[in-house]
């Protein structure tokens, strides 16, 4: 049976009721998933302050984009196996029960170890979600479908931040993981009631060694750019890592070329219409996740600005990149995927730079903002064209692996680079941060609206020089990653679409 006979045949026997019921189910557990990174972005610098865990800021952040990007191409092989009914239940639960142990938390190590929960539950929200939409519409429906859940997905993330500077300031840090949960709790119940696999699940390899020595490389290589490790001995730990890493990849390498599933084929990878979008993809993850992490601890700890500060400098990022994108849709068709790539990439350098410029002449807040709207506009069109160009570069059946492709290199990306500016900021302020605790002063007091009230100008001033001064270098280190961005577009395959890009693509690429 072929798929175009086949889905008209799957829609046709799912109700049209119970498929509203669905689709709306649909919609909380994407406002799950959507909302959660930026509107804890905005928070960690109050978290922080809370927690007392200065040294382990990026982690928060890192171990939940890490659990998320290993996670993401196995769960769409087991909804194959198990049908997503199963799956898109257990990554709900998933995720809610790290929320949830999430907002209990009272250490950095516990926080983080929730963190990771939330992730291992994330990582199967989208592509779970996407395959539902595909199962239950036809393709000329999924048009409309796509473009309502585009909206939806889009506008939660833009919500994010001001939410969680209000949730904050109303309710305390530990709201914000519990704001997401009725609507994840009615989604659960209605998927329960509402949808059935209409089709047996059926078995397949599923390349879980694959996946394994996947998670080992990107877990290792998280832990050696994060700097975790005893303070004695660390060169021996790093090498042990640095080699574990190295090890677990030429391993990963070897079973992808011999599996008869692999969840990343290194011969599709290594293409020359697909490896540089990948690298760029890559590294504009890298830059976007170290923006949205470090910008808010900059505006809250550097210059003395309070949670709603914070969130009103990263908010118009998410604004800009979903109106470009739109925008940047006929660029794509008229240019071609290489040219709209790096024009998207230049405008996010330029922008970087000047943040770099505003942090080095102490600009006003409201020019921040300016500058890093402009950073959307640039991450719009790059990951728009960097998505199209390598789903138009393959086959239908290999569009699946391309996706989730871009994804993971994305999320992964975010992963390692806010862990290695993490780094890079520790190691700046190491010497300072010792000295403030040899006097009985704890840094991560100035991140407590509270606890701040203790201290004297003197120590505030001391700290918010400190950061702010830190904080410079670790977005040099950002506009490296735009500058890397570039490069690797320029790589670009110089291509165009052999036919109109559909209503449909279109809004995937936005989606995504």
């Amino acid at each position: 049976m072929s798929v175009a006979t086949e889905i008209p045949q799957i829609t046709e026997a799912v109700k049209k009721t119970d498929r509203r019921w669905v689709t709306a189910a649909l919609m909380l557990v994407m406002v799950l998933a959507s909302m959660e990174q930026t509107i804890t972005s905005t928070a960690m610098p109050t978290i922080i302050g809370d927690l007392q865990g200065f040294e382990h800021y990026s982690w928060v952040v890192s171990i939940y984009l890490l659990a998320l990007a290993v996670s993401m191409p196995l769960y769409g092989r087991l909804a194959d196996v198990w049908g997503r009914k199963r799956v898109i239940l257990g990554a709900v639960l998933i995720f809610s029960i790290g929320s949830a142990l999430a907002a209990s938390a009272h250490s950095m190590t516990s926080l983080i170890i929730y963190r990771g929960m939330q992730g291992l539950g994330a990582g199967g929200i989208m592509p779970v979600v996407l395959t539902i939409l595909g199962d239950i519409f036809t393709l000329e429906e999924r048009a409309s479908v796509q473009g309502l859940f585009s909206f939806i997905w889009g506008g939660a993330a833009l919500a994010g931040p001001a939410t969680g500077a209000f949730l904050v300031h109303a309710l305390g840090w530990r709201s914000i993981f519990f704001v997401n949960m009725p609507a994840g709790i009615a989604g659960l119940f209605v998927l329960v009631w509402k949808y059935h696999d209409r089709q047996k699940p059926h078995s397949t390899d599923l390349d879980l060694p694959g996946a394994a020595a996947l998670s080992v490389c990107c877990a290792t290589a998280l832990l050696l750019v994060s700097g975790v490790g005893p303070d004695t001995n660390r060169t021996w730990f790093s090498i042990s890592l640095f080699a574990s890493a190295v090890i677990s990849g030429w391993i990963f390498i070897r079973i992808e070329r011999t599996a008869a599933n692999p969840i990343m084929p290194p011969a599709l990878m290594m293409r020359r219409t697909i490896g540089p979008v990948m690298a760029g993809s890559f590294l504009l993850g890298g830059a976007f996740l170290a923006l949205d992490t470090f910008v808010p601890l900059y505006v809250q700890g550097g210059r003395g600005g309070g949670v709603a500060a914070a969130a009103s400098v990263v908010t118009p990022v998410m604004l800009t990149w979903a109106s470009s994108g739109i925008i940047a849709a006929p660029l794509v068709v008229r240019w071609g995927f290489r040219k709209t790539a790096i024009l998207g990439s230049i405008i996010s350098a330029i922008s970087l730079a000047g943040l770099l410029i505003c942090a080095t002449m102490h600009a006003p807040q409201w020019t921040i903002t300016l500058v890093l709207a402009l950073s959307g506009c640039g991450f719009g069109p790059a990951s728009m064209a960097y998505l199209l160009a390598a789903q138009q570069a393959v086959e239908w059946q290999q569009r699946g692996i391309i996706t989730s492709g871009i994804q993971f290199f994305r999320t992964t990306g975010g992963a390692l680079g806010t862990g290695l500016m993490g780094l890079l900021f520790n190691y700046l302020i190491g010497d300072q941060i010792a000295a403030l605790r040899s006097v009985g002063v704890n840094p991560a007091t100035l991140l407590d609206p509270f606890g701040r009230s203790g201290l004297t100008e003197g120590q505030m001033g001391q700290m918010q020089t400190m950061i702010s001064g830190g904080l410079q270098k670790v977005f040099i280190g950002m506009l490296l990653f735009a500058v890397l961005q570039l490069l690797a577009t320029l790589l670009m395959s110089d291509s165009k679409s052999a036919a109109p890009l559909t209503r449909a693509e279109t809004l995937e690429a936005l989606a995504a």
